[in-house]
């Protein structure tokens, strides 16, 4: 991944797939982890040549490294192709979703980054009490990919990643600094949209130096490898990757009327608490 990731500390990521509401929750154990981590080794893309990306060999290359690593962490993983949008350029990239602890998560991202010669790689590990907020929207209505990135532009949401499925679209957002309800917000009236809110952990690694960026992928992945000595030697190259949609979560939530504007109080337990909003 680019420079750009430096420059802001406050990362959004949005995935689409579709459907419409907000909603704040707390994760239990059997949550999932998500990563983001491009191919694309270029700058200055525009958009269109980005789109195009996700149907290059590199994309499939790093989508399969994705799945097979589940062979090596013993846990299945999948991949999804993912369209990384901001206000000046964009690129390919591909969306992991996986079960298990922030370790485990870190060194998968720590592989693909390594292999894929990114200088960032960014991850969510849902945590309850977490000081970071992932943000789930779902739109309502279809759009294209252009449209999708436009709109959220438009809405003042920085950065976005969107993942296009046959079915629909999801978008993920990762609040670092939690600033970004009020664009989220405004994004999910826009696109009259489904959110849910998270809390947990994450985190931008790398380095701005490609070569630097290497030794600290490399360095994490020793460290895990150390600490689990008994890991097999490589993933299966003939296992291929599967798009499988991001199932949805089973939580309680509090409606709310349509076209509501503001967040009202929700109720929250030491287990869980989800906030519902239609638009």
């Amino acid at each position: 991944m680019t420079h750009r990731f430096s420059a802001s500390r406050s990362f959004l990521i949005v995935l689409l797939l579709g459907w419409t509401t907000l909603v704040s929750a707390q994760p239990d154990q059997k949550s999932f982890n998500y990563g983001f981590v491009s191919p694309n080794t270029k700058t200055d893309l525009k958009l269109e040549q980005a789109i195009a990306g996700m149907k290059s060999a590199e994309e499939a290359k790093l989508l399969n490294k994705a799945v097979n690593l589940g062979c090596v962490v013993r846990t299945r993983i999948a991949a999804f192709r993912a369209l990384g949008s901001w206000s000046d350029g964009a690129e390919h990239s591909v969306l992991v979703r996986v079960r298990g602890d922030e370790a485990t998560l870190r060194y998968v991202l720590s592989r693909m980054g390594r292999d894929a010669e990114q200088k960032y790689v960014i991850y969510f590990h849902p945590m309850a009490g977490g000081k970071v907020d992932l943000y789930t929207l779902r739109p309502r209505t279809r759009r294209n990919l252009v449209a999708l990135s436009n709109e959220l532009e438009r809405a003042g949401v920085p950065f976005s990643t969107i993942v296009p499925l046959r079915e629909a679209t999801t978008i993920y957002i990762i609040d670092l600094d939690r600033d970004l309800r009020p664009k989220i917000m405004n994004a999910a009236q826009r696109l009259r949209a489904r959110v849910t809110q998270e809390p947990g952990n994450a985190k931008l690694f790398g380095d701005d130096e490609r070569d630097k960026a290497k030794l600290k992928f490399e360095q994490e992945i020793k460290d895990y490898e150390t600490k689990n000595p008994n890991l097999p030697p490589r993933p299966n190259p003939k296992r291929k990757s599967r798009l499988i949609p991001p199932p949805r979560k089973a939580v309680r939530t509090i409606s709310t009327r349509a076209n509501t504007k503001t967040i009202g109080a929700a109720r929250k337990s030491s287990r869980w608490a989800t906030t519902t909003f239609e638009w």
